[in-house]
């Protein structure tokens, strides 16, 4: 299974506009809300990659579902994908084909955290 290349842009802004409804404008929920995600997601990322290095596919599963809720709550559709395709693997038994599919949402999440620092910031 090959990972699809990074195309278009990091995050679907109708998810980020639906939370900002749901908090009725309150831009420091939303606020919050993307800290969270950018102060726990790097850690998360890495617990990921070392369960795929290490050939784990009970905790790959598991890191994996962990990221790919949260992305997907914020609008990073692509990081989502990345992270639905190594719970699958992980679900199948078989990290081993994994790696280059975490190296993609590694790079994406870098992506994602730029354009949720401009998002966070309004711009």
């Amino acid at each position: 299974m090959n990972p699809v290349q990074n195309q278009g842009q990091p995050l679907d802004t109708s998810k980020l506009d639906e939370l900002r409804m749901l908090s009725d404008d309150d831009m420091d929920l939303l606020g919050e809300l993307i800290d969270i995600f950018l102060d726990d997601t790097p850690a998360r990322m890495l617990d990921l990659a070392a369960a795929v290095q290490a050939g784990d596919p009970e905790a790959s599963m598991q890191n994996a579902h962990a990221l790919k809720s949260s992305c997907a709550q914020l609008g990073a559709m692509q990081l989502s994908e990345f992270c639905k395709q190594v719970e699958a693997m992980g679900r199948a038994g078989d990290v081993s084909a994994a790696g280059p599919v975490v190296a993609a949402a590694q790079a994406e999440l870098e992506r994602v955290k730029v354009a949720l620092d401009q998002a966070r910031t309004g711009g």
